[in-house]
């Protein structure tokens, strides 16, 4: 069984609802079709990869695609698993693709990376604001500014940043071609704008923990911290592209602005399903954040700093403030063990099925589709709880 096969297998099998798929009877024939696209997915992936990174050998290029290749293109073919049409799967896939290379390279100090990401959020979406604690909201663009300000590395090579910019620009032109005129700038804003500069706070964040006594920092940056690492999961928008799938099929369907305007829509996904998915990655991610030498930079995660006034603002983003619920969180925390997680992991997954459970009727009947896509976003989710590495073997 190859990779592609199980990370399906896993996404299909996941415990969180057991009942998002109904169609996953013929899998010979989708596996014959997610091998499709993972083949069209490499032609589309690797010239722009190539191009963007020239400073990058020919070997450190196919080893991205390794690593890219398998976890986006069984991720988007397993979640549209109605959806025939190969070309338009793959291109969601190199979306996709390029949004973990683009998070991955500036993760591990890439300047010139950061640096085109600033300058495409100034191009495409000036005036964006993200979310932070206290109600701030900076301008998207200004938080990868101030990432770039405090660099203490040399300026990037111009040259440099402009090829990584022309890879910026081809998932920038990928979206409106998948997507109708009136959807384009809100995938735009999220998951790529978004995604990106929280990312940015979230690197920032972790940099300043580093030179900051504990107890000061935690005083001062805990409510900013949730905000930023459940910020940067946009749910909403990452079902916001696969959507664009269906709606490309079934134009009546509403569009992407008229599903999100819905507030129980947008709290379910920005809350709940955020706050959970958060949860599953740094559960998974755990083992490798505390050896920062294996990735060479330092990560913030709340399985490693269960620091109590960080577990507290998770909680009361997720409208916990139950004084035991919370305690019993923060003890599960401090053990560090699988049970412990695991009840971390399971009071989440409960998060999720309530806040699904609770949305009113007309949810259902207005956006159905978005919501069965934000179910089957939430199982995938689920399966970050392996951890990356093991994803992407």
């Amino acid at each position: 069984m190859t990779s592609l096969d199980r990370l399906v297998g896993s996404v299909w099998q996941s415990p969180v609802f057991g009942d998002s798929y109904r169609c996953t009877t013929g899998y010979r024939a989708f596996a014959e079709k997610m091998r499709d696209v993972h083949s069209c997915f490499i032609e589309k992936f690797r010239p722009i990869v190539r191009d963007g990174l020239p400073d990058f050998e020919p070997a450190q290029i196919e080893r991205l695609l390794r690593q890219t290749g398998p976890k986006t293109t069984a991720f988007c073919s397993a979640v549209a698993v109605e959806i025939e049409d190969v070309e338009r799967l793959a291109a969601v896939s190199v979306v996709f693709g390029l949004l973990f290379l683009c998070d991955s390279l500036m993760d591990g100090g890439d300047l010139a990376m950061v640096a085109a990401v600033h300058r495409l959020l100034e191009a495409h979406t000036p005036d964006l604001c993200i979310p932070a604690a206290n109600n701030a909201k900076p301008l998207a663009s200004g938080v990868l500014r101030s990432e770039l300000d405090a660099a203490r590395a040399p300026c990037p090579d111009p040259a440099i940043v402009e090829a990584r910019f022309g890879a910026l620009a081809a998932l920038a032109g990928l979206l409106p071609r998948l997507s109708y005129p009136e959807d384009a700038q809100v995938l735009l804003e999220s998951p790529v704008a978004g995604f990106l500069s929280h990312g940015s706070a979230m690197r920032q964040l972790s940099q300043r923990y580093l030179e900051s006594e504990e107890d000061a920092f935690w005083d001062a940056h805990a409510d900013d911290l949730v905000a930023h690492a459940i910020g940067s999961i946009q749910t909403a928008g990452t079902v916001a592209v696969v959507y664009s799938l269906y709606r490309g099929a079934r134009p009546e369907l509403p569009t992407l602005e008229q599903v999100l305007a819905n507030p129980a829509v947008a709290h379910l996904c920005e809350r709940a399903v955020d706050a959970a998915a958060r949860i599953f990655d740094d559960v998974g991610d755990q083992d490798v954040d505390r050896n920062a030498g294996s990735r060479g930079r330092f990560d913030l995660n709340i399985f490693n700093h269960p620091n109590r006034k960080l577990v507290e603002s998770y909680m009361r983003f997720v409208g916990i403030e139950d004084d035991d619920v919370v305690a019993r969180t923060l003890s599960d925390f401090h053990l560090d063990s699988r049970a412990g997680d695991d009840r971390i992991v399971g009071r989440f997954v409960d998060v999720v099925r309530d806040g699904v459970a609770r949305l009113p009727a007309e949810c259902w009947r207005d956006a159905g589709v978005f919501l069965m896509l934000c179910k089957r976003i939430i199982e995938s989710g689920y399966v970050n709880t392996l951890g990356d590495t093991a994803l992407a073997e």
